[in-house]
């Protein structure tokens, strides 16, 4: 490894084309992230052949927060979006023709899934919005009703964090994972946990 700068790499981009608190998600050896310009575009690169590419989300998208680039089941690109009470995943494939479009792989009720009633035909602006993805455990995190909800995308269990409310739809979240040994003691200024297995 050297401390030298490769080469530039650069791809055309519509007009009003930015990146706002964007994360990358990293799907296989591809870097994927969201382009704010109200188009449903994501910016691709590829660490393996180092190109750099402007590519079109599904149907429906429209870069205000209501998806999330994920890792589909079988290790492709996959979008996870909200529309209309409802979460929908996507997934990217290659055709018969070796063009790559997205399908529509299930859609399911966010009422059902976050075990929540709805409240009546009132929308209020960016009410949902995704706060965050925790690649390694395929885990969202959704925001809802003043509520941050984590769910689980292979099984679609979710969880309400309790005494956790986002008043602003710009925060995010920055999940990380940590691991201890059953019976091991955390201390941190005057609060101590204990970790157990």
């Amino acid at each position: 490894m050297t401390d030298t700068w490769g080469n530039l790499i650069s791809v055309e981009a519509p007009d009003n084309t930015y990146f706002h608190g964007c994360r990358s998600t990293l799907v296989g050896n591809v870097l994927y992230w969201p382009v704010m310009n109200g188009r449903g575009t994501i910016l691709e690169f590829d660490l393996d052949s180092q190109n750099l590419t402007m590519i079109k989300g599904p149907p429906g998208m429209n870069n205000t927060g209501n998806f999330q680039i994920i890792q589909a089941e079988d290790g492709a690109v996959g979008l996870a979006m909200l529309s209309c009470h409802n979460l929908q995943m996507w997934q990217r494939k290659v055709n018969c023709q070796g063009v790559c479009i997205w399908l529509l792989q299930k859609t399911v009720s966010l009422h059902k899934l976050l075990k929540i009633p709805p409240r009546g035909n009132k929308r209020i602006k960016w009410q949902d919005k995704f706060l965050g993805y925790e690649e390694d455990n395929d885990v969202i995190f959704l925001y809802r009703y003043e509520s941050v909800y984590m769910v689980q995308l292979k099984s679609m269990q979710s969880r309400k964090f309790n005494g956790t409310r986002f008043r602003e739809y710009r925060e995010c979240c920055y999940p990380f994972t940590g691991f201890f040994p059953p019976g091991t003691t955390i201390t941190s200024g005057c609060k101590e946990a204990e970790m157990l297995g």
